[in-house]
């Protein structure tokens, strides 16, 4: 196992350098424009507005009417036999068990009063708001000037974008 990692390792460790060497001389080359595709661009930002989505959540109450009874008392007493031995063959399930008694009561229920209860409710509501966000893209002076400016809503600030990093 030791003699196979001694010499996949080094392959391995080669093939990765081939890799990357071969991506560094891909993007060697001049950037171009992202609009037009010429080679003479520089790197600019440019303020793009994109749709957010906000969720809020509201808290509020609901009101819930429900009845509470009173003391109740025994009715009748019933008896029933369970578990007993199955005479017809079709409707048992090769189960063998003693019979049982099963005994429940009837409870006559007294009075009852309303009362009502506040239950907490969550709703959340989801809203679709303008954002903005400086983007940086490889532009030729052509393209550069034929950038329209975004569209903003009344009040907004919008800041002036960055110079670029030559002339600062």
């Amino acid at each position: 196992m030791a003699r196979l990692a001694r010499r996949v390792l080094p392959l391995g460790s080669a093939v990765l350098c081939a890799a990357y060497c071969a991506s560094l001389l891909a993007g060697a080359g001049e950037p171009c424009c992202c609009q037009c595709g010429c080679g003479a661009c520089q790197k600019v930002c440019r303020l793009v507005r994109e749709e957010k989505t906000v969720s809020i959540t509201c808290w509020g109450s609901k009101c819930e009417d429900f009845c509470l009874g009173g003391p109740s008392h025994i009715n009748c007493k019933h008896v029933d036999e369970v578990c007993t031995i199955c005479d017809d063959p079709t409707k048992c399930d090769n189960v063998s068990s003693k019979p049982k008694k099963f005994v429940w009561y009837d409870w006559c229920p007294s009075w009852a009063k309303q009362h009502t209860k506040t239950k907490l409710m969550k709703k959340v509501v989801t809203k679709k708001v303008p954002s903005y966000k400086w983007v940086v893209e490889d532009l030729c002076t052509e393209c550069q000037s034929r950038l329209t400016p975004i569209q903003t809503a009344e009040g907004d600030v919008v800041p002036p974008p960055p110079l670029p990093y030559l002339q600062r």
